[in-house]
């Protein structure tokens, strides 16, 4: 008899506590509901708000996407225009690096120079690197900002040899407060 009534409560325990859960689920079914109707509300007045916005826009409304239309145009010329200036730049750059190379060659040693940045390292890139790619570079932290076309620009190197150095996917893969490899050409001078 006493075990049937053991029997009996333990059978009960769990019955309990689905009271209890149940109670909470309808809780928060309430909390719920009362959520939808401050935000069916807040739809409401957006509607509202949105519609007399349309009302007072009306013929403003072709004239702004028209101003719109034409300041996108004049940015997509910008950008075109500075990738222009920026390939030319490189361009440049690099037939000087060519010509000062080719200076240092016929003239055997380069003089020392003062330079703020840090001596080439001996740092090797990650396997499978291009043989055109430099094995000498320094190590870099990238800051806050940094791009790799600038990080490459500042460092005499090209962003596809960053890329392969450190098994980056793409320049969005980037990340500041990481040091990469920043391969440079052993001829640089930096």
């Amino acid at each position: 008899m006493r075990y049937g009534i053991l029997f009996l409560l333990f059978g009960l325990l769990p019955l309990s506590a689905q009271n209890a859960q149940l109670a909470g689920m309808q809780q928060d079914l309430a909390d719920l509901r009362t959520e939808v109707e401050k935000l069916k509300l807040e739809n409401a007045d957006l509607r509202a708000a949105l519609a007399r916005q349309k009302a007072g826009q009306g013929q403003s409304a072709s004239t702004n996407e028209a101003v719109a239309k034409a300041r996108a145009e004049i940015l997509n010329e910008v950008d075109r225009r500075l990738k222009q200036q920026t390939d030319d730049v490189n361009v440049a750059l690099a037939e000087l690096t060519r010509q000062v190379n080719a200076a240092l060659g016929k003239a055997g040693s380069a003089p020392p120079t003062k330079s703020a940045k840090p001596a080439p390292q001996s740092e090797e890139p990650a396997e499978g690197a291009p043989s055109d790619m430099p094995r000498s570079g320094v190590k870099y932290l990238v800051k806050s900002g940094d791009t790799l076309t600038k990080i490459a620009l500042r460092h005499g190197s090209k962003v596809e040899w960053i890329l392969k150095a450190n098994n980056l996917s793409s320049p969005a893969a980037l990340k500041a407060d990481v040091h990469i490899f920043v391969p440079q050409p052993e001829t640089a001078g930096r």
